[in-house]
């Protein structure tokens, strides 16, 4: 059974890489077609319009303009490939500055800053080769003297175009974390994309501003030195005027060639997060209950094994997506988690599927718990520390906090160090190494700069825990579905029993998110991301109360049969009387 499951398992990742190589080739084809439209719009001529489009025909099917884009595609496929790995792993928890700071230079963004810096300049070099003009080349005859001059122009808009790549580099993937959106209204790959498009193009040419304006000063101040480097690599000559002056700078034409390109590189790397988040969150429909071990037709893998699969987060959510989607509408397939396995009479099937979902809301449940309960220490230790400051200094582990940035860390007693009652001699060793090593990592906390750098992070705690909450409104959402929808299709009476966990589940899951919500966690240090984050917030505390609500009203007649306890009837009185 388990080679089964691993199996499975490799099945999953094929049917992934495979909608990540569908919506690479899709981002390349429509990066190819976004080149045409502007060599089109290039050789605008509305005096001939017959001329127009055989000028524009001959310049994207010649040889040298797919020589060109042959380049560009492999590295934007191997931008693709890498950026694919962030869809497929789940996020890593960076508890503190030091292991940010970390995954900042690791190998794997220096290799891929590379890439995106390299995407930058190849899409300008290759605009400008193909649109010709002046700036079409780096260097030129030189007029008033011997030689080859250099076209500053050109220098200055590929140096733009590397420019471009690092700047959008730091913005989308050092900085913020990439993760996939569902839609809230089941949609197909075309829409999705379409309809997103729509937003993207605008969305783009206000966003290609900022690194034209960074540049454009940079230039100014910093121009001539680059251009002196580059001159001392290959012997060319100044014919014109340098061009950081501010006369030479401010030409219109010239920014405009610059924001143009910065808004075909954001276009086409949110056309590659677009591309994957249409064909990665479309819906799998996957069997209820195994009907071969040896199917190769589709992909033989179970509900309930999809839903427990968490080293592919991409492929569990497809698995609760697929559980509310049974859950409300799809009645045929309901009916097998409603039966009985054969021989056995065992409700096999719900027993998995409930297990799943119950285990993962109360993980969820009391990951959110922890990080509530410690901003409750902190808040504590602060009003000890107000009350009695003398007394705090000798009981807190750390003597400086700033701002709360670190979680409190609990110390064992000094008299542990010297034990009353007879150990063994190699325990007491063990022990007293131990005691010695959290004294000391206690005295280096005390230090801010060390706790700065090395302490816990409270806000990252919580928005860590906050993306994995998509799969959670989806099982709250998924099991009220199933448990109104038991009352008049359950003939076994399977989802009775479990109608008690279920009901303790959403409760104890919504105290949680409102005492979370109570808190602010999230608006401390708002990061571009923080948005996202509170939607999801907004979607748990929505999904869970609606699921009460839905529960409650099916079984509100029948609610003394349950054998709840009487603290959880007291909590669900808020539901009874629509107050909540």
């Amino acid at each position: 059974m388990e080679k089964v499951s691993e199996i499975n398992k490799s099945g999953c990742k094929e049917l992934l890489v495979w909608r990540m190589f569908i919506a690479i080739a899709l981002s390349i084809f429509f990066q190819f077609f976004l080149m045409s439209v502007v060599i089109l719009m290039s050789n605008l001529n509305p005096i001939s319009p017959f001329l127009w489009v055989q000028n524009t025909w001959n310049v994207v099917f010649s040889f040298r303009m797919w020589c060109y884009f042959l380049l560009l595609a492999t590295v934007t496929f191997l931008q693709g490939f890498m950026c694919s790995k962030d869809y497929l792993n789940p996020p890593r928890y960076l508890s503190n500055r030091f292991f940010i700071f970390c995954s900042m230079l690791g190998p794997r963004n220096v290799l891929l800053c590379c890439v995106y810096v390299a995407v930058g300049g190849i899409l300008t070099w290759l605009h400008l080769s193909l649109k010709g003009g002046s700036y079409s080349s780096l260097t030129k005859v030189c007029t008033t003297a011997k030689g080859s001059c250099l076209v500053e122009e050109y220098y200055f808009l590929l140096l733009g175009g590397f420019w471009t790549g690092f700047y959008f580099f730091t913005k989308s993937n050092l900085t913020a974390v990439r993760f996939l959106q569902f839609p809230t209204i089941p949609q197909t790959k075309f829409s999705q994309v379409k309809r997103a498009i729509h937003e993207l193009l605008p969305q783009a040419m206000t966003n290609a501003l900022w690194p034209v304006l960074y540049f454009t000063n940079f230039y100014w101040l910093l121009g001539a030195y680059s251009r002196t480097a580059l001159t001392s690599l290959i012997p060319l000559s100044l014919e014109d005027q340098p061009l950081d002056k501010i006369s030479r700078l401010l030409n219109p034409t010239l920014l405009f060639d610059l924001w143009l390109y910065s808004s075909l590189f954001v276009v086409m790397a949110n056309t590659m997060h677009l591309m994957f988040q249409a064909c990665l969150t479309e819906w799998i429909p996957f069997e209820v209950e195994r009907t071969s071990l040896f199917n190769n037709d589709k992909l033989s893998v179970t509900l309930a094994e999809v839903l427990t699969m968490d080293e592919i987060p991409i492929i569990r959510q497809l698995g609760y997506l697929d559980l509310v989607t049974l859950a409300q509408k799809d009645k045929s397939r309901r009916s097998a988690l409603f039966t009985l396995s054969q021989p056995g009479g065992h409700p096999y099937n719900w027993n998995r599927i409930m297990e799943n979902c119950l285990s993962a809301i109360k993980e969820f449940t009391s990951e959110l718990n922890s990080v509530c309960s410690t901003k409750d220490e902190i808040k504590s230790e602060i009003e000890t520390t107000a009350l009695n400051p003398s007394a705090h200094l000798f009981q807190k582990p750390y003597q400086y906090h700033m701002r709360n940035l670190v979680s409190p860390k609990s110390l064992a007693p000094a008299e542990v160090l010297y034990p009353t009652e007879s150990i063994p001699s190699e325990q007491f060793l063990i022990r007293y190494l131990k005691n010695l090593k959290q004294t000391v990592i206690s005295y280096l906390f005390s230090k801010p700069l060390i706790c700065f750098i090395f302490g816990e992070q409270l806000d990252s705690k919580a928005r860590h825990v906050l993306f994995k909450g998509q799969p959670i409104v989806w099982a709250a959402d998924a099991i009220s579905s199933l448990a109104v929808a038991s009352l008049t299709e359950d003939a076994y009476g399977i989802a009775q029993k479990d109608l008690p966990a279920i009901i303790e589940a959403l409760l104890s899951v919504k105290q949680a998110l409102d005492k979370l919500q109570k808190m602010n966690i999230l608006m401390r240090k708002p990061l571009s991301n923080d948005k996202v984050l509170r939607q999801c917030l907004t979607s748990l505390r929505s999904a869970t109360r609606r699921s009460l609500y839905r529960i409650v009203t099916t079984f509100k007649d029948f609610i003394d049969d349950l054998g709840l306890a009487a603290g959880t009837v007291d909590q669900l009185q808020p539901f009874f009387v629509y107050r909540e």
